[in-house]
């Protein structure tokens, strides 16, 4: 509104002064026969007072070559400039095309206005202007007061058209906010009812944030649902199998027991230890069984965090093999370590990898037989990691098991596979994931098996 006004005000002006631009030629063309008179200043006088009586709105002076005020006409004789500026007059005079040009107001210093100049001749030459402002005091205290009354009635005009626009832009606002908001509450109401394949499609604008992160709720949520699923699926065949386990070595604690306890008197003592010797081998099978439990539970919760240091993978490798040699040379197998040179120090939880290792010694001895050899390796690779490779001439293990032997609870169809608890080799991958490594294995049937998995090597900061 600002702007608008300054422009009308801008507008109104050019328009006055294009309007009155020669009401100061038509002046000198009158005054021509008086200018060689003697009373040539009264007759001015007289003249420019007619103009004001007909134009209340204009002030008449007379001015000299360099911008004097010699005479004028003006209400209550109150003039404050001398001079006024001769540029603006010879702006005007010059000009091709109208256009808005402001001079100084002789009864008004500081401000500028609109103004009728022309020059007047004598012979030819000019003596002096007629100069015409054309915006009075009274021009102006008229103008204030119609253009208070006209602006209050333009406030009230725009603030009546700004509220009735506002309030239709609103209407249409909420009636497209609320057209969304409903797809968005039927999805929701969807989702709550248990329809968890409900996405929100089509969703722009402002709702369009909430709509993607629902549909990667939704996502997200039904990702869960999937894997709960598929946990709670592992864990009834988790509890078919174990249960089916416990059963035997249970079982037969029970009818050893049963015996001793209803025919003590009647059994000899080397019955006796015998039965009490199936009880004790039962009762350490169950142990194992469930101590196996409760670490593969452990690692597959993420309960167990690596407690990573540096350490001797050498040392390791040779004291695992020394622990195991005894058991070995009394099943006929021998045990040999390949150490490669410079072994840099492993990064690794040493308590974790003792155990990985212990089972992939259990399991190697489990597969062979007098004559056969396990052999455990250990490389320096190039990338600046530690290979270890544990591989044994055993019997091997079939191609139909291969894909499946670090599965928890599986074991393979054949007879060796049946003395341990099924969990060795489930917990071995479970705790080098922890290490951020994965564990590969060959294997040929009557020709043995190899394990391989990397280590990182420590690195001082």
């Amino acid at each position: 509104m600002y702007i608008t006004l300054k422009n009308s005000n801008r507008y109104s002006m050019e328009v006055a002064q294009n309007l009155g631009r020669d009401i100061a030629k038509n002046t000198v063309h009158n005054i021509g026969p008086l200018l060689n008179s003697a009373d040539i200043k009264l007759a001015l006088q007289d003249i420019m007072h007619s103009m004001m009586v007909i134009n209340p709105g204009v002030e008449v002076y007379h001015l000299d070559l360099t911008g004097n005020i010699l005479n004028f006409v003006a209400p209550d004789k109150v003039v404050q400039l001398k001079k006024v500026s001769i540029e603006p007059i010879k702006s005007f005079l010059s000009q091709d095309q109208p256009r808005l040009i402001l001079g100084d107001d002789p009864r008004h210093p500081s401000k500028q206005n609109i103004f009728s100049v022309a020059p007047i001749l004598n012979n030819e030459l000019i003596n002096g202007y007629i100069y015409i402002i054309l915006a009075s005091d009274l021009y102006a205290s008229e103008e204030n007061t119609l253009s208070s009354s006209y602006l209050f009635k333009s406030i009230v005009r725009s603030v009546l058209i700004t509220l009735a626009i506002a309030a239709i832009l609103g209407l249409i606002a909420i009636y497209v906010i609320t057209r969304k908001l409903n797809k968005v509450i039927d999805s929701f109401k969807l989702f709550q009812k248990g329809n968890l394949d409900t996405r929100m499609e089509n969703v722009n604008g402002e709702l369009k944030m909430v709509s993607t992160t629902f549909n990667e709720m939704a996502e997200t949520i039904g990702r869960n649902m999937e894997e709960l699923k598929g946990v709670d699926k592992l864990r009834k065949e988790l509890i078919s199998n174990i249960s089916h386990d416990l059963r035997t070595p249970i079982a037969s604690i029970q009818g050893f027991a049963e015996i001793l306890q209803s025919k003590g008197q009647q059994l000899t003592v080397e019955e006796k230890t015998e039965y009490l010797n199936v009880v004790l081998k039962n009762v350490d099978r169950l142990k194992k069984l469930v101590n196996d439990l409760f670490e593969l539970s452990k690692l597959e919760s993420r309960a167990v965090q690596p407690n990573m240091e540096p350490l001797s993978i050498v040392e390791l490798i040779t004291d695992m093999a020394s622990k195991f040699r005894l058991i070995a040379n009394e099943k006929g197998v021998s045990i040999n370590t390949i150490l490669s040179k410079e072994i840099p120090l492993a990064f690794a939880d040493i308590g974790l990898l003792d155990r990985a290792l212990q089972n992939l010694m259990d399991n190697a001895l489990k597969f062979c037989s007098q004559g056969d050899v396990i052999t455990l390796e250990l490389i320096a690779e190039d990338s600046g990691a530690i290979r270890v490779n544990i591989s044994d001439t055993g019997s091997g293990i079939s191609e139909e098991d291969l894909p499946l032997i670090f599965d928890r609870y599986y074991k393979g169809k054949s007879e060796n596979s049946n003395n341990g608890t099924g969990l060795g080799l489930a917990i071995t991958k479970k705790i080098l994931e922890l290490h951020g490594s994965d564990i590969n294995v060959q294997s040929k049937i009557n020709q043995g098996t190899k394990f391989s998995f990397q280590l990182p090597a420590f690195r001082a900061a």
